[in-house]
């Protein structure tokens, strides 16, 4: 198969599945946001850059339903927890 078509039986396809729920999951997600890139090298200012961003779509809807302030205290509580300080 073409390296550019999408095979429904490859077990190693990468494929996104959502997931609804009662429970809020905005912290925990905007976490496991923060520390992703955080392990990747990425400064405070550029994991804030990627919420602003609308082409990421979980990120960004973290920021706009729980606002900037809201994204900078966990970031700013993620990298305290990782030993990182924000300069």
């Amino acid at each position: 198969m073409p390296k550019d078509e999408f095979d429904f039986d490859d077990p190693m396809e990468l494929s996104g599945v959502a997931l609804t729920t009662q429970e809020d999951t905005t912290d925990a997600m905007c976490e496991c946001f923060i520390e992703e890139f955080l392990r990747m090298g990425y400064s405070h200012k550029q994991i804030l850059a990627l919420f602003r961003n609308p082409h990421y779509l979980g990120m960004n809807m973290v920021w706009q339903n729980r606002g900037e302030e809201f994204v900078r205290h966990f970031i700013a509580a993620t990298f305290a927890k990782w030993g990182r300080p924000i300069t």
